[in-house]
């Protein structure tokens, strides 16, 4: 009965946040609190969810800091440079910016926390998707997936979790999956590459305004005036170009300062087919999203302690990577330290901590909310009878193969359940029946990480509420979209663990 339970609570659950029935924070609550009184244990309902807070509370923390330190490092300009620089390199080029976005967070994702991933990928690459009318949900679906895959490395978490579970050691375990890990990151690319594309063809092309101009003048030198068909720029008729507007504000963290990107996108103009283009307006219209990170003359920059702020950050990160002190302290630190430097006077402290407080108290309250979700599903015991259950189910036949019966069971559990659920719950249970065929804990553990790609869009990891908050993605919408290609994602590095004889 706890198994049919567990399973029609997530079913719920998913149901009604992706039909936008009822919004996650209250899913999160009040489903599983009716589940707890259904399975007869409403009685400890309190006592599961102060224990889910418990566990989470240190998360919630993390990212309060995480939260405030970053925006205050997007204030005084830190990433500016950053966001000009990727501008130029993709060149107003929706397909690159879909690529670089992908490889800014498998980049990012090397210091092995995906709050931290999500914060400075979306505060680089949104305003570009801002600007140029980009759908935003594609730049979650594939920072996501991204750090998904990333996210095996020993020092990210489910590596070291499935080692201590199976008691070998990280380095074991991850170093033989670099070469299907690595095929599962050349998905990704490839799925940006094609989503760019897709992109492109529904804004058109884009250009820098003075090589529009240029363009244009040379045609109304070439071509009859009316020859247009009536578009009064002497052009063909087939396409036009359309500055992209400079109005409306950001939104998020990325959205600390004042309007406009100008000193980045330069004008940047688009071009749209009308036989197909999509005008600015929609997905985040480019005329009326404006985006104000990059507003050179906001009152928030701090130009001269720019090498200290990326100095800070930098040992920030390199702490975390390091894990010397637990990450909600380093956070806690340097979102002191930040604020102290950059802003002397406390009128502007409380200025900059009241700025980002909508995405502090958004984020931390999905968190806690998230804890409940949790807290019933563990307390209840209802994922250990669905753990138990998914496994007697597994025929006698595939005992041979359990290494590919847990990168396929991976796929879904990890995204149901939390890592520690899996990893302490479920794969040792595999762990075991794999060694009654012969099958070692080694090819157990590596296929246990084939799900990470899925996982990071999983309603039970914190990092993912950053993402579609930053990005002003409703989490539904995320979902609808992501699944596909993070499922796309693992079967690919199921796939080719199992060609190149890893599992």
């Amino acid at each position: 009965m706890l198994t049919i339970l567990g399973f029609v609570m997530i079913a719920t659950f998913l149901v009604l946040i992706m039909t936008k029935k009822v919004s996650p924070l209250a899913a999160l609550v009040l489903i599983p609190a009716l589940f707890c009184v259904l399975v007869g244990q409403g009685a400890d309902l309190g006592k599961y969810v102060l224990d889910g807070i418990g566990d989470l509370a240190p998360t919630a923390a993390m990212l309060m800091f995480a939260i405030i330190y970053f925006g205050v490092m997007i204030d005084v300009g830190l990433f500016d440079p950053v966001v000009r620089g990727i501008l130029r390199f993709c060149k107003a080029d929706p397909m690159r910016i879909v690529v670089g976005t992908a490889v800014l967070a498998a980049v990012v994702s090397l210091d092995g926390d995906g709050s931290t991933t999500f914060m400075i990928t979306v505060s680089a690459m949104l305003p570009l998707y801002r600007r140029l009318g980009m759908s935003v949900v594609v730049l979650t679906g594939v920072a996501a997936t991204a750090n998904g895959v990333m996210n095996t490395l020993p020092w990210g978490g489910p590596t070291a979790r499935a080692a201590t579970a199976l008691k070998l050691d990280a380095g074991d375990i991850f170093v033989p999956m670099i070469p299907a890990l690595a095929v599962g990151l050349l998905c990704v690319l490839a799925l940006a590459y094609a989503l760019g594309l897709r992109e492109r063809r529904r804004l058109g092309t884009l250009a820098v305004a003075g090589q529009a101009a240029a363009r244009e003048e040379r045609e109304r030198e070439t071509v009859p005036a009316g020859a247009a068909g009536g578009s009064g720029t002497g052009r063909t008729g087939r396409s036009r170009d359309r500055a992209v507007g400079n109005g409306g504000r950001g939104t998020g963290p990325a959205a600390g300062a004042a309007s406009g990107a100008s000193s980045a996108a330069a004008g940047a103009t688009r071009a749209t087919d009308t036989a197909g283009g999509t005008p600015a307006g929609e997905d985040g219209a480019a005329g009326t999203a404006g985006t104000d990170v990059l507003d050179p003359h906001r009152a928030t920059l701090r130009p001269r302690l720019y090498w200290f702020n990326a100095a800070l950050t930098v040992v920030l990160l390199a702490l975390l990577i390091a894990q010397l002190m637990p990450i909600p302290v380093l956070f806690l630190l340097g979102a002191a330290v930040a604020l102290t430097v950059n802003f002397r006077d406390m009128a502007d402290q409380k200025a900059r901590i009241a700025a980002h407080a909508e995405n502090v108290l958004n984020v931390s309250g999905m968190v806690f909310a998230a804890a409940v979700f949790t807290g019933v599903l563990t307390g209840t015991g209802m994922v250990e009878e669905m753990a138990r259950t998914v496994v007697g189910a597994v025929p006698d036949a595939l005992g041979p193969h359990m290494a590919l019966v847990t990168g396929v069971l991976s796929i879904p559990f990890t995204y149901l359940m939390s890592n520690d659920g899996f990893y302490f719950g479920i794969v040792p249970i595999l762990s075991e029946a794999g060694a009654a065929h012969g099958v070692g804990p080694l090819e157990i553990a590596r296929a246990s990480l084939v799900g990470q790609p899925l996982h990071m869009s999983s309603p039970l990891v914190p990092a993912v509420y950053v993402l579609v908050g930053m990005a002003k993605v409703e989490f539904g919408e995320h979902t609808r979209f992501t699944l596909k290609w993070a499922v796309l994602t693992s079967v690919a590095v199921l796939g080719a663990g199992l060609l190149f004889g890893i599992l």
